[in-house]
């Protein structure tokens, strides 16, 4: 199981990521957003051994397969984690530490109302301007000719990046699953290739404070249960109690939530804990959630909802 060790889990540890403590030396860092079955990070990684490289991915089958590659080949300059890469790049990573930023065909999400779902929704232009480095490299491919056409013109509006104009069927010495199937369907690919001339500011949410719970005197579980699919909200945050379940001695409570602080959801669990002469309320040790706003107020506002002072 000696493959496993590619995977990391940051969000039981402090933010940013010490990426020099993780790989055990100093390195420039890479990113590919969507690493799928890893096959370009393998590429990548043994092309470029002296180069510390990060996948995101979402998939547990991508991540079991990409996995057993690298332990196949013997690559130890990779790290994996499971997470939204638009995330990602914004939260795990201090200002200008990054190199090279690769995100390989994207789901465009080309149907109306679906933008949000798109890597580059939103603030990640920016994110990527805060965290690569000074002539940094950001480089998309697709084989979606509007998809590029539109990640073109926000990063050239942006102000923060130089592009380069678009490559068609361009040959990296590298291609990836997806690459293969289009191209042997006859479709083109379009690549779009930035570097960073201006940096940006962006707001972390899940920098700081790990411990996240609540201490009351006494509650009634005839207030918990009918919080089952109660919806709360406020501004960005919102967050959703699933199910409950409790213990035989009734000194234990699980609560069961869905938060989403924009566009990042998570699934976790709240505890309600009796201790000697009160009563904890705090995240579950079993599914640890980043520390995000939407995660800290769905402990208070439990603790708040069903305490009886």
């Amino acid at each position: 199981m000696n493959w496993l060790r590619y995977h990391i889990y940051p969000q039981n540890g402090e933010l940013p990521v010490n990426w020099r403590k993780v790989f055990e030396r100093n390195a420039k860092i890479r990113v590919e957003i969507g690493f799928g079955n890893g096959e370009f990070l393998v590429h990548m990684a043994k092309r470029s051994p002296e180069v510390n490289f990060v996948g995101f991915e979402l998939s547990i089958t991508s991540f079991v397969k990409a996995q057993k590659k690298f332990h196949k080949e013997g690559i130890g300059n990779v790290r994996l984690v499971m997470v939204d890469g638009r995330f990602g790049i914004r939260e795990l990573f201090e200002d200008e530490s990054v190199e090279h930023v690769y995100v390989n065909f994207p789901c465009p999400w080309s149907k109306k109302g679906q933008e949000k779902k798109r890597v580059t929704y939103g603030d990640f232009t920016k994110s990527l301007a805060a965290v690569l480095e000074m002539g940094g490299i950001f480089e998309l491919m697709t084989d979606d000719e509007n998809y590029a056409n539109e990640v073109f013109l926000n990063f050239k509006e942006s102000g923060f990046f130089e592009v380069e104009p678009i490559m068609v069927d361009h040959k990296r010495g590298v291609q990836t699953r997806y690459e293969k199937k289009w191209l042997s369907m006859g479709r083109h690919t379009f690549l779009i290739r930035t570097k960073k001339i201006k940096k940006a500011d962006v707001e972390r949410i899940a920098w700081g404070g790990k411990e996240v719970h609540q201490r009351i005197g006494d509650f009634n579980e005839e207030k918990l249960f009918p919080l089952i699919g109660k919806v709360f909200k406020e501004k960005n945050k919102v967050f959703v109690v699933k199910e409950v379940f409790s213990s035989k001695d009734g000194e234990r409570y699980l609560v069961k939530i869905i938060s989403s602080d924009d566009n990042f959801e998570q699934h976790y669990n709240i505890l309600v804990e009796k201790r000697r002469d009160f009563w904890i309320v705090k995240l579950d040790s079993t599914c640890q959630p980043y520390r995000t706003p939407a995660v800290k107020w769905s402990v208070r506002k439990i603790a708040e909802e069903i305490s009886l002072t």
